[in-house]
């Protein structure tokens, strides 16, 4: 049932038909802004796909920017957040107002708020107000009344009209309205995202009521405003680019905590009552198909989003049991995205040259190094992307699936069954495979195999959990390889990292004095052959300037696109061997890393330093960002 289609959102005229207008409210399908600001024609769809063009975030966690651009009215602008809260609206001129609720709430105060009290609704205070998700307000009238405070939405007009038929009545002056203030300036951050939840917490405290025990524990995470809260966080998760979503439980009567991983760093995103923990925590295991009654041992498991009404995600669920019983979760989202280009991964040119070089080689072995979280398989899949063609047979296993592609035989590593990255690839050489796809290298069957698959006539890439270029070559030779196959099948290896960019709308240029200049210079040339004039020279060379003079660093300053934070998405810092005549003999005669990384580096190699200092003077990323990547 959609927004045009219910009949019932703003028919409730007395407490008792509001309670039945919420509880018809949740069975009401989530909405999102985009589809709010169409459904209530305050733009078209033609206003609406410019704006996705222009900024895909601008109808999503930045959609203030809309009313500062004149596209919609302030108030036009709560009511739509309203409606994506999935609150209720009443028409405040007809509704009945409980005598008592002034006394909760007086009138000046009310007049103050420009809100409406209405009454208690079992252990709920309900107000109006035509800005009902705002935080701000809502702990004020929290801290105003002494209650639990729900609200509903009402046009501003027409509770100006309420206010002042109520001070008639009463004799109380009504103060003249203010209207809301532009921002002092663009660095002031938008409303958080979390102003839309808070509505879906009260609900489910009201439902929770006392601290339930153990063997209520399945029914009460089944109900409607637990339910309707999780979706929620996992919806907001999703259209805020959250590569994760951190629960963590706190003992006795301290709050839970919701935090998001975005862009690699942690942000409080929602506190929760004490008493909603273990609801919570249930909810997500019965999702996953967990075993709810055990709070001992640590338990994983998978949730398929779209089986709950949202859209195709696979969340990956940790629950680890900590202190006090109590148990922390972690979910990983894992929408099934398309391989991003090579040219949008932030290589520079001639690396990324060599790299599509590598990937249109018949045989050869590619690998793919760095930590965790590090962008390692989005490079991999972008490199198959471009060689993804109907005259190749491409194999891939991987664990977990994260990225598909029409064309690939993607298979999903399970060790329980049997199935792990080994058996997958002897498995792929009797399946005729042109490309195979590993999704890691963790011991030395799958560095044997993957390596003679390489040397008879395969093209595999992998991935290895190693700092640098040079470490891969020596972990592989560790772990048994023989030295003359591994020279001969290797192409390269790409050692990456993921830092944050700077927001381009807001970072500041500044000049470096001559100090300043040989401060980057002596860091750029730091732990490798290079001399001071060739340091200089590959500077100046990625500034695209013929002078130190000329160079500038950037800096962070923030704005509203980026929230306030100077940084806007991230970027990929990269070290690319490429295998040479002299690099396959020192990887025969078993050099150790720094003999490899000098002559690789010699021969024209960016190691992660160089490349992240080339790319503060490209305006990329900041110092405290470029360090990040190589310390």
């Amino acid at each position: 049932m959609g927004l045009a289609e219910h009949p019932d959102r703003r028919s409730a005229h007395t407490l008792a038909q509001l309670q039945l207008a919420m509880e018809l409210q949740r069975q009401v399908p989530i909405l999102s802004l985009r589809q709010v600001l169409h459904k209530l024609r305050l733009l078209d769809e033609a206003t609406l796909a410019v704006l996705e063009w222009e900024d895909p975030e601008l109808l999503r966690s930045r959609s203030r920017v809309l009313v500062e651009r004149l596209l919609i009215t302030d108030e036009e602008w709560h009511r739509a957040m309203a409606i994506v809260a999935g609150l209720v609206e009443i028409d405040v001129l007809t509704f009945s107002i409980d005598p008592r609720a002034l006394d909760l709430l007086p009138l000046q105060k009310a007049m103050l708020h420009r809100v409406v009290p209405l009454g208690m609704l079992h252990d709920l205070f309900m107000v109006a107000s035509s800005k009902p998700t705002s935080v701000d307000l809502l702990h004020e009238l929290v801290s105003a009344s002494g209650h639990s405070v729900a609200m509903v939405w009402a046009s501003a007009d027409d509770i100006d009209r309420r206010l002042a038929l109520l001070s008639k009545a009463s004799g109380v002056t009504l103060p003249p309205v203010v209207e809301p203030t532009p921002p002092a300036s663009k660095t002031a951050p938008p409303p958080p995202p979390t102003m839309v939840q808070d509505e879906l917490v009260q609900l489910a405290m009201q439902e929770v009521g006392a601290t339930p025990d153990a063997a209520e524990m399945a029914a009460i995470s089944e109900s409607s405003g637990v339910v309707r809260l999780v979706k929620r966080t996992i919806a907001e998760a999703l259209r805020t680019n959250t590569s994760d979503i951190h629960i963590e439980s706190n003992p006795g009567d301290e709050p839970t905590f919701i935090r998001f991983r975005r862009d690699g760093d942690l942000e409080q995103h929602l506190v929760l009552p004490a008493k909603l923990r273990a609801p919570l925590v249930s909810r997500i295991k019965i999702m996953a198909k967990l075993d709810i009654s055990e709070r001992r041992r640590p338990q994983d498991g998978k949730i398929d989003f779209s089986e709950f009404g949202g859209p195709k995600l696979e969340l990956r669920v940790a629950v680890v049991p900590t202190h006090d019983g109590l148990e922390d979760v972690v979910l990983r989202l894992l929408a099934s995205s398309k391989p991003l280009p090579l040219s949008s991964l932030g290589f520079q040119l001639r690396d990324q040259e060599i790299v599509a070089s590598f990937s249109a080689r018949s045989f050869g072995l590619i690998l793919a190094a760095g930590p965790t979280g590090s962008g390692k398989t989005t490079t991999l899949h972008s490199m198959l992307a471009e060689v993804n063609t109907p005259e190749r047979k491409i194999w891939t296993a991987e664990d977990p699936i994260e990225i598909s592609q029409p064309g690939l035989r993607q298979v999903q590593v399970n060790s329980k069954i049997g199935v792990t990255f080994a058996s997958a690839m002897r498995s792929f050489l009797r399946a005729d495979p042109d490309i195979i796809m590993i999704g890691e290298i963790r011991d030395a069957e799958t560095a044997k195999i993957a390596i003679e698959a390489s040397l008879t006539g395969h093209l595999v890439l992998s991935t290895l959990h190693t700092n640098s270029a040079s470490e891969s070559v020596v972990r592989l030779l560790d772990l048994g390889m023989d030295p003359m196959n591994f020279a001969d099948s290797l192409l390269g290896i790409v050692a990456q990292r993921l830092v944050r960019r700077l927001c381009r709308q807001c970072a500041a240029a500044s000049e470096l004095d001559d100090r300043g200049w040989q401060d980057l210079v002596n860091e750029y040339r730091q732990g490798s052959p290079l001399t001071e004039q060739q340091a200089a020279e590959r500077l100046l060379d990625a500034a695209g300037v013929s002078s130190p003079a000329a160079v500038r660093v950037w800096h962070p300053v923030g704005c509203e696109r980026c929230g306030g934070k100077g940084y806007k998405g991230r970027q990929g810092v990269y070290e690319l061997l490429q295998n040479s005549e002299t690099i396959r003999q020192l990887i025969q005669e078993r050099a150790r890393p720094a003999g490899i990384f000098s002559a690789a580096v010699t021969e024209g190699m960016r190691s992660l330093r160089h490349d992240a200092l080339e790319k503060v003077v490209q305006g990329h990323l900041d110092m405290a960002q470029a360090r990040a990547a190589y310390r």
